[in-house]
C-alpha cells in the first residue's frame, strides 16, 4: 500500500509497550516526531494499527527509517 502526502505529515518513531494482565498484547504506540513528509511525497505502508486512541499506518521510507503516520487527512492511499 502506498500512501500519497497532501499536506506535511509527522512520522512517529514506534514505542512498543508490554504484554500486561489488562492488556494481553503488547502495542505499538506514537513516539517522538522524527521525520516530516511533504505534500507530493509518498511512503510506502508495511502495516495498519488500531489502538485505542489512535489509528495509523506503520511505514518505511525509502532510506529504510520505519515510523507511525497517524490516520487523519493529510494524505491517502492511492494502491494497495
Amino acid at each position: 500500500t502506498i500512501l500519497m502526502i497532501e499536506k506535511p505529515t509527522e512520522i512517529h518513531s514506534i514505542t512498543q509497550t508490554p504484554a500486561s494482565p489488562e492488556s494481553p498484547s503488547a502495542s505499538l504506540l506514537p513516539g517522538q516526531v522524527i521525520a516530516t513528509l511533504k505534500a507530493g511525497e509518498t511512503a510506502r505502508a508495511v502495516g495498519v494499527y488500531h489502538g485505542q486512541d489512535y489509528d495509523g499506518f506503520k511505514v518505511k521510507l525509502a532510506d529504510g527509517t520505519e515510523g507511525l503516520i497517524m490516520a487523519g487527512d493529510t494524505f491517502k492511499v492511492v494502491s494497495r
